[in-house]
């Protein structure tokens, strides 16, 4: 009798489920959670993990424009303050607009109450035109991106204090209402929101000629112009994708607030580049992922989340920040050295 011999087969795995194990950042979430959970009986419940998610929309936001920038070899200082100033000009010309067609959108007590559509539309031109002209300044004359932006930061504090006179505006209505609380299966709309922008701007990146061209300009300018391809206009591209991140994260952080005002948001800017490094994005440009800056933006609000509930004061988490952004920008450097 012959008996047939059988070689085991070995189970196949997915790849992407490898690619997942090896993800350092996912491991540092994990390590957070844990010891949120061990410290602290409220940290896992639900309506602190939506807190978590919903700070983790804005910083995200903010650093998946940055994260842009960052990759063509440049940097953007003037996204915190461009954030405020989009949707402070996106009120005052709506109200502007509706006094014109004489319909009262500021009503008793600087409150905005005007249709949702005109202000989010002029918002988001707002912040894209403001992303041209640092791309602008940046690609057709020359100047350096951090003294580029780091002017326009300045400018735009000066104007939003001078369009608002230092008072504060307040927002009113069920758009605010929508994205600040809202919960799309369990999830909050906020975070879906950068989910969804996050995945388009990826694809983007990775999967267009033009995105490509973004990561060849940042590992290799001089070549990438000799090769034919006109840069000016891409990293003026990449400055108004910028704008348009950092528009929509003051949507997010002002129906959170349920209110704007000039002096909000400052630092912000330093958060959004230690985000980005901490995502594998690197300094002198050319690689990196929007989906890690994304995982990086979960990892440091769970991070400042366990620090708060721990009762650690503001000024030792701002500290926290700091450090965080010197070594992560060590490691970015260490990194392009090996």
């Amino acid at each position: 009798m012959i008996i047939a011999e059988t070689t085991p087969v070995p189970a196949v795995r997915p790849p992407w489920v490898g690619n997942v194990a090896k993800e350092p950042i996912l491991w540092i979430i994990l390590a957070i959670l844990i010891v949120g959970a061990a410290t602290s009986p409220h940290y896992l419940s639900a309506l602190n993990i939506q807190n978590l998610l919903r700070n983790a929309a804005l910083v995200g936001l903010l650093a998946s424009g940055m994260a842009v920038v960052l990759i063509t070899g440049r940097i953007d200082l003037s996204v915190a303050a461009n954030m405020v100033f989009s949707i402070i000009i996106g009120v005052v010309i709506t109200a502007w607009l509706g006094r014109e067609l004489g319909l009262r959108w500021i009503v008793k007590g600087n409150t905005f109450a005007g249709s949702p559509l005109p202000f989010i539309a002029i918002s988001l031109l707002t912040g894209i035109a403001v992303g041209v002209i640092n791309g602008i300044g940046v690609a057709y004359f020359k100047v350096a991106s951090f003294i580029m932006t780091l002017v326009s930061l300045t400018a735009l504090r000066g104007l939003s204090y001078l369009a608002t006179n230092g008072a504060p505006f307040y927002l009113k209505g069920a758009f605010f209402n929508w994205l600040s609380d809202a919960l799309w299966l369990g999830i909050p709309v906020s975070f879906v929101l950068l989910l969804f922008l996050v995945s388009l701007a990826q694809s983007f990146l990775s999967r267009t000629v033009a995105g490509n061209r973004l990561y060849a300009i940042g590992g290799n300018e001089t070549a990438t112009l000799y090769s034919g391809i006109k840069t000016n206009r891409y990293i003026v591209a990449a400055f108004a994708l910028s704008g348009l991140f950092a528009t929509m994260g003051g949507l997010v952080f002002t129906a959170r607030l349920k209110s704007v005002e000039a002096a909000l948001a400052q630092g912000y800017e330093l958060t959004a580049i230690a985000i980005a490094v901490i995502g594998g994005v690197a300094l002198a440009g050319g690689t990196g992922s929007l989906w890690r800056v994304l995982l990086a933006a979960v990892a440091f609000s769970a991070g400042l989340n366990l620090l708060a509930m721990w009762g650690v004061p503001t000024w030792y988490q701002n500290l926290t920040i700091g450090a965080v952004l010197i070594l992560a920008v060590s490691l970015s450097r260490f990194q392009r050295k090996t």
